[in-house]
């Protein structure tokens, strides 16, 4: 009995990791409002004060999204700073594709996977969401896009348009192991007839998506940190969409984790190609 628990003792803890997708323009807006309160705004003490938000909220890992070709900001040298931290939350990058056709989605794809931790794939059109999920680069696929409007009367609005997944898309999506990814921003931007609307169209998406066993992510997707939120509200936003508990905790928590893993050995060449992974010979205890 005595050995079993020195043995307990000495095992590694395995703490759980949780995941959320978030805008790089936060980090310049979380930047700015910590100008006005720090001493120092050094690239790395603003990373610093990155990290420390996130890691209030409960986060081990944050997923930045970025567009293709995304102009520099005054705050790059953060973002890089945030790439090559090795503090207690991890950062990721993600780009975030919009493409009006199949071969420009690929083309970008391809363009921008080398240098990507995970490609995320957002688009309504149910073409595009099929081609992202034929493609083994896509990680995440986003079937809510939405765009800035502005009118003389009502100002700036968020246009949001929810896509449509049929089941073949859906069955593609398992067998290529990419994830649906639902994000609380264009909700938040919305009221009314259109938010209803918008969790309508979303909540028909879960029951294909369950019926095929593709994992879905939901996340906050802000854009400034008043759209932040912690992954206990994530899990309840994917609650409120239709998955169960389990289900939502997944979703911000192993599933993302999965896929990062995943990368990683493709990138390190111990994953050849879809279903080829080099197995290594050495034993583990």
């Amino acid at each position: 009995m005595a050995a079993n628990n020195s043995v307990d003792h000495v095992r590694p803890i395995r703490t759980k990791r949780y995941f959320d997708y978030v805008s790089a323009d936060l980090i310049e807006d979380i930047c700015s409002d910590a100008a006005e309160s720090m001493d120092s705004e050094t690239d790395s003490s603003l990373a610093v004060h990155i990290g420390s938000f996130f890691k209030k909220f409960g986060f081990t890992d944050i997923i930045f999204f970025k567009k293709p070709g995304q102009r520099d900001s005054d705050f790059d040298g953060v973002y890089r700073s945030l790439m090559k931290s090795d503090g207690p939350v991890r950062c990721h990058n993600c780009v975030e594709i919009e493409a009006g056709s199949e071969n420009e989605l690929y083309s970008l794809i391809r363009k921008e996977r080398p240098n990507a931790d995970f490609i995320a794939v957002r688009s309504s059109d149910e073409k595009i969401i099929r081609a992202a999920a034929e493609s083994f680069e896509t990680d995440l696929i986003i079937p809510v896009s939405y765009a800035e409007k502005r009118s003389q009367n009502s100002g700036s609005t968020l246009h949001v348009s929810a896509g449509q997944i049929n089941h073949i898309a859906a069955k593609i999506a398992r067998d290529k192991k990419t994830a649906f990814a639902f994000d609380l921003y264009p909700f938040l931007q919305t009221k009314g007839y259109r938010r209803s609307k918008l969790f309508s169209d979303c909540m028909e998406m879960i029951p294909i998506l369950r019926k095929y066993g593709v994992p879905v992510l939901p996340v906050s997707g802000a854009v400034s940190y008043y759209e932040a939120r912690g992954p206990y509200e994530c899990e309840a936003f994917g609650t409120l969409l239709g998955l169960s508990k389990e289900e939502a905790v997944r979703g911000v928590s192993d599933v993302p984790a999965e896929i990062f893993e995943r990368r990683k050995k493709q990138k390190s060449g111990q994953i050849i190609s879809s279903g080829v992974e080099m197995i290594s010979n050495e034993r583990q205890d």
